[in-house]
């Protein structure tokens, strides 16, 4: 006789059944194909696959396209997610102080963030076109001359990142405004009883409360921003001269257009190393201050 708790268990793991399906094909099996892909020297155009070990690696780790690439995606993020906090933090501290502020104007601002990728890097590229593009007839009007915003390798990262920050402030915004609502009220009376203006409840009570929360906001950023690929493809595809070469286009060159899976995976598991080794120390240290 099965007792009524066994049969419930039994259907609950014929529930489980699909989600397990359906994780094993879309996300493990990927994964762990791709992991001994990085032990080979795997490549379509070749009928003969090997085993090389860590040969592999070691060519990626030698590759100066691959440190250029790493050093450019450092440079993006930086610069990116830095002023995305900066404005995201701003407009927070706006909204707070704006306490019967209509939604509708939190709304509006989310709008970037629920555009698709690819639409958010075609309008851009529309924008900053030197022949026809609204941003260049602005530069134009208020005498910059006519700025090759696509065509130079400085001002192609200054669009790339003007970009990524348009579309993601909100983000940041969002996060940072709902910790600032969470924060308490009497912190601050006490503050304003004690004499403190607005610049010292900001640098001695806000962001000492909001440290945490800055953290885990900024760490979440990281690890969505280094798998930028749709916007940056259609904007530039890392031109010109490889100055917005991002190392998620790097890999998608050399896996889809060079055909070589084992260096594609060999590069993707390097920067999944980089990003799992910094998840696990900012997460570890949020953690430990708390």
């Amino acid at each position: 006789m099965i007792g009524p708790k066994a049969r419930t268990g039994r259907q609950g793991l014929w529930f489980f059944l699909p989600a397990a399906v359906f994780l094993t094909v879309v996300l493990i099996y990927p994964l762990v194909y791709s992991l001994y892909a990085s032990f080979t020297n795997m490549r379509l155009t070749s009928p003969i696959t090997r085993f090389v070990g860590l040969d592999t690696y070691a060519l990626v780790l030698s590759s100066e396209l691959f440190r250029s690439s790493v050093w450019i995606t450092v440079v993006f993020l930086s610069c990116a997610i830095t002023l995305e906090f900066l404005i995201g933090f701003g407009l927070a501290l706006s909204f707070r102080a704006m306490r019967h502020t209509h939604p509708v104007m939190r709304a509006l601002l989310m709008l970037p963030l629920m555009a698709t990728p690819v639409s958010v890097g075609l309008v851009w590229k529309l924008m900053l076109n030197s022949d026809f593009g609204i941003v260049a007839y602005a530069g134009q009007q208020l005498g910059f001359g006519n700025i090759l915003w696509l065509a130079d390798p400085f001002f192609s990262m200054v669009s790339v990142i003007a970009m990524d920050v348009w579309q993601w402030t909100p983000f940041m915004f969002l996060i940072l405004l709902a910790g600032l609502e969470g924060l308490p009220e009497d912190v601050f009376e006490a503050a304003e009883v004690d004499g403190s203006g607005a610049l010292d409840q900001l640098l001695h009570v806000t962001l000492p409360l909001m440290s945490r929360i800055i953290v885990i906001a900024l760490a979440f950023r990281v690890m969505f921003a280094i798998a930028t690929f749709d916007t940056v493809f259609v904007l530039t595809k890392g031109g010109p001269a490889r100055a917005t070469d991002l190392i998620t286009l790097l890999i998608q060159r050399e896996g889809l257009v060079n055909l070589n899976v084992a260096l594609a995976s060999a590069m993707s598991f390097l920067v999944l190393l980089m990003v799992t080794v910094f998840s696990a120390f900012t997460f570890k240290k949020v953690l430990a201050n708390g």
